[in-house]
């Protein structure tokens, strides 16, 4: 039988495992080689030598730059950045960022550099990378699990608060509505139906607003019969009449109306707590009437 060469072994066992290998050297600001690279990158390592020699003659703040843009989602560049620095100073850098592949999308990557010594002084740097897509995978979904309300599968009241807070200050943002919505006398279900059909009426509630408003709008349960929305919107008299058209959606199974109170968030405003006072004002007043929607206004509320 014949053996197997170094090199061949090398590239055998990498590809086994899924790795890539690279090698730079850091005083010419050189990529050396790449074994493996299809596995990470989706392309050959000659290709992305020759993508990134480009690179090699710019100062070397700018030379790394352009080589995170490269290989790195923008977001993760500061890591990178760290991790380079550490290897410079003679030490290993382990460290997770997203990889940028042929296709143009991202995946998860975990990067062991570590710098060695050549006879001649100068330092080089052995890097491997895996793909720890999964493992982010599985971290993302138990996070989302954990946002979310257990029964109805709506985000539970903290973390809505905290994504609509995210929504809310960032630039640049669409125009929102916040509603609340409000079951009407839900007590009286649990009480003629018992609790069952009361469990049963929140989940319909839960679908009927899933079927009514865009993947886009931020959905929540508050607790209790009481839901909050973040909607973003073109047109307010469109948004208006999706309201009105969920809230006369007769699809319910136990006869329960609903109560809707909003308001439409200033330009420039991301003050939650305000806002969601606002909503709560008006959803106050719609609930004196019953099965109805109320606009937030300061010129209203001060009638009222």
């Amino acid at each position: 039988m014949q053996l197997l060469n170094y090199k061949n072994y090398l590239e055998l066992v990498l590809k086994s495992a899924g790795l890539c290998v690279f090698e730079v050297d850091l005083e010419k600001q050189t990529y050396l080689g790449f074994v493996n690279a299809e596995a990470i990158y989706g392309v050959s390592g000659e290709t992305i030598l020759r993508d990134v020699e480009r690179f090699a003659s710019l100062e070397p703040e700018l030379y790394r730059e352009k080589v995170s843009d490269y290989f790195v989602h923008p977001a993760d560049a500061g890591v990178v950045a760290d991790a380079f620095e550490k290897v410079l100073g003679e030490e290993q850098a382990i460290y997770d960022a997203r990889m940028r592949t042929a296709a143009g999308d991202y995946i998860w990557c975990r990067v062991h550099a570590t710098p060695y010594r050549m006879e001649s002084g100068s330092v080089n740097m052995i890097g491997v990378v895996s793909n720890v897509s999964n493992l982010y995978e599985h971290i993302m979904d138990a996070r989302e699990k954990s946002m979310r309300d257990l029964f109805t599968g709506l985000y539970n009241k903290t973390s809505f608060t905290m994504l609509c807070r995210e929504c809310l200050c960032s630039q640049p943002k669409p125009s929102y509505v916040l509603a609340i919505v409000d079951l009407d006398d839900f007590k009286q279900i649990n009480d003629t139906f018992g609790h069952a059909a009361g469990d049963r009426v929140l989940l319909d509630i839960a679908k009927q607003l899933q079927a009514h408003f865009s993947q886009q709008t931020l959905m929540g349960r508050f607790g209790g019969d009481e839901f909050i929305l973040l909607v973003p919107f073109s047109k307010l008299q469109s948004l208006e009449e999706t309201l009105y058209s969920f809230l006369k959606d007769g699809s319910l199974v136990y006869p329960v109306t609903k109560s809707i109170g909003y308001v439409v968030v200033p330009d420039g405003v991301c003050r939650y707590e305000e806002l969601l006072e606002q909503a709560d004002r008006a959803l106050y007043v719609a609930k004196q009437t019953k099965n109805c929607i109320q606009k937030y206004e300061e010129t209203s509320e001060a009638s009222s």
